[in-house]
């Protein structure tokens, strides 16, 4: 893998007016870059691309564990949300075999690569979507427009389509869908656009509006105009409707949630503790614990806390020093300490990949960049392009 300084364009919006919808989701590609670009061969695509698939099958099994061991509790989930979560889980695996429809849209696993051959999870998000447009199209358009003879890792849209299509085909209340994220929020409110654009290909009628303003009649979920609300996409973590009352509301209003509140489990950060104890020694995990003491002696560490998805507090320790601390919030839901990889770095940059899981099958990917300990939700996105 090869970092390579480029002549960015004077401006990329307006290669996206030849969608019909790119005008109202540009702001999701708030942290585009492209003054750099990543540089890989084919066999590291097919090796990142192995490699994510491997982790998505593994995180179910830990997930499945989490589950038939009722283990919610040590990854800080309790009361009726245990009870809702199985419920769901229940939907999407029964007998041994999945139900797709009662499946999520997308997942992200966010991976350390050191740019030769080792690939390490650094977390997953199968709640919430955001950086897919820039991903998808922002991404697609860049290759167009500045290296039309290479290659990218990037089926995304059109398998964004395919997957509601799998997901809506032959299910009541599934013709349409209301998407949503707490408003004002110019980049969720753009990936919204984008995510209501594919639904659209796919034949499903749309609607977004926002959070603040779905309503309750006692028996139903209601949009801004008095609608029923059948079917919700939300670009909203879970942890932050995890409330008994909103709970027990979905329980008997007949509203199904995309992505299924099980998808809050396998982007719960205690998730890495479980599969470092299922998959111990796995070439593409770290160690980690939800007990720093049980993890033992480690060059890095970090502490993150069990909640709060891209965003979630905390601290970094390398070779005993301080190198990052968001503070007591890493504490405040549980804590899971991971042994931080050594990643791609150059100079004072450092880099992870975005793999993109669609359905059940990694189709694209994303680099992300800072010149920071922690690549996080604000880092700049640059594209990536490979040959061969």
């Amino acid at each position: 893998m090869r970092r390579t300084t480029m002549k960015p364009r004077a401006d990329w919006r307006p290669g996206l007016r030849k969608y019909p919808y790119g005008v109202r989701a540009m702001s999701a590609g708030a942290g585009w870059r492209e003054d750099v670009c990543y540089e890989f061969t084919a066999s590291q695509i097919d090796l990142i691309e192995s490699v994510a698939d491997e982790l998505h099958t593994m995180i179910g099994g830990a997930v499945r564990h989490v589950v038939d061991n009722k283990l919610f509790g040590a990854l800080g989930i309790r009361g009726e949300a245990v009870r809702m979560l199985e419920a769901s889980w229940s939907d999407y695996w029964s007998a041994g075999r999945r139900n797709e429809r009662a499946g999520g849209l997308a997942g992200r696993l966010t991976l350390s690569y050191d740019g030769r051959d080792t690939v390490k999870l650094l977390g997953c998000n199968y709640d919430t979507t955001e950086g897919l447009f820039a991903a998808s199209l922002i991404q697609r358009n860049w290759r167009e427009a500045m290296a039309a003879d290479a290659n990218q890792f990037n089926g995304l849209h059109e398998a964004l389509v395919e997957r509601w299509e799998e997901l809506a085909a032959g299910q009541p209340g599934r013709g349409h869908v209301h998407l949503t994220c707490a408003t004002p929020d110019p980049v969720r409110e753009g990936e919204l656009v984008y995510l209501a654009a594919t639904a659209a290909e796919a034949g499903i009628g749309t609607r977004l509006l926002p959070l603040q303003t779905v309503g309750w009649d006692g028996r139903r979920f209601l949009d801004d105009e008095g609608q029923a609300i059948s079917w919700l996409a939300k670009l909203y973590p879970w942890d932050g409707l995890s409330e008994d009352v909103f709970l027990q509301r979905l329980r008997s209003g007949g509203m199904s949630v995309l992505s299924p509140l099980w998808c809050w489990l396998w982007s719960n950060h205690g998730l890495l503790a479980v599969l470092s104890h299922l998959y111990p020694r796995h070439p593409n995990l770290c160690r980690a614990a939800l007990d720093g003491a049980a993890l033992g002696p480690c060059d890095a560490v970090t502490a993150r806390s069990l909640f709060g998805l891209d965003a979630a507090p905390q601290r970094i320790v390398e070779q005993g020093v301080m190198v990052a601390d968001d503070g007591e919030g890493v504490t405040s839901h549980g804590t899971v300490w991971l042994e931080t990889p050594h990643g791609f770095r150059e100079d004072d940059t450092r880099a992870v990949l975005h793999a993109w899981v669609v359905g059940d099958k990694c189709l694209g990917m994303a680099v992300r960049e800072a010149a920071a300990p922690w690549v996080g939700p604000e880092s700049a996105m640059v594209p990536h392009l490979f040959r061969g």
